[in-house]
């Protein structure tokens, strides 16, 4: 009976790992950009329907020649669309993520600390993806509501 039980909790360590590997990102060391000092901030709608969320911004200096497109971030629990904006002569990475997008499982997987993310970006057709660490969290954003007639 002492082997069968043995033989038994390989198997489920084995099936563990394999799953547990599965389902982590291939986080790149190599990437074809530099990442800037990231910063995040909470927003706040002046107005009920404007909704309130995190807002986080990764500047980035692509390399020559390099075609990137970014995709998504992880981030907090959350998955979110990326998109490159022009913010004070730099390219950056904004991510609004509102507080009602519900926690994404993926996000969860990648046990990322509270001033980390991952960042998805499409390189020569492939998804790839890397880690974005130290993110400064800034003062909150309060948007003013419109004036009432």
């Amino acid at each position: 009976m002492g082997i069968m039980k043995y033989i038994h909790n390989c198997l489920l360590l084995c099936f563990l790992c394999l799953f547990s590997c599965a389902s982590q990102k291939n986080l790149q060391t190599e990437i074809p950009f530099e990442l800037g000092k990231a910063t995040c901030f909470q927003y706040i709608g002046g107005l009920e329907e404007s909704g309130s969320g995190t807002e986080l911004r990764i500047p980035l200096s692509i390399f020559d020649n390099a075609v990137v497109e970014v995709q998504h971030v992880y981030f907090r629990g959350k998955e979110a669309k990326a998109s490159m904006r022009m913010l004070e002569n730099k390219q950056v990475v904004v991510v609004r993520i509102p507080n009602n997008l519900p926690e994404s499982s993926e996000a969860k997987k990648l046990a990322l600390e509270s001033d980390e993310a991952v960042l998805s970006y499409k390189e020569n057709g492939e998804t790839k993806f890397t880690k974005v660490q130290d993110i400064k969290q800034k003062p909150p954003l309060l948007y003013k509501s419109a004036a009432k007639n």
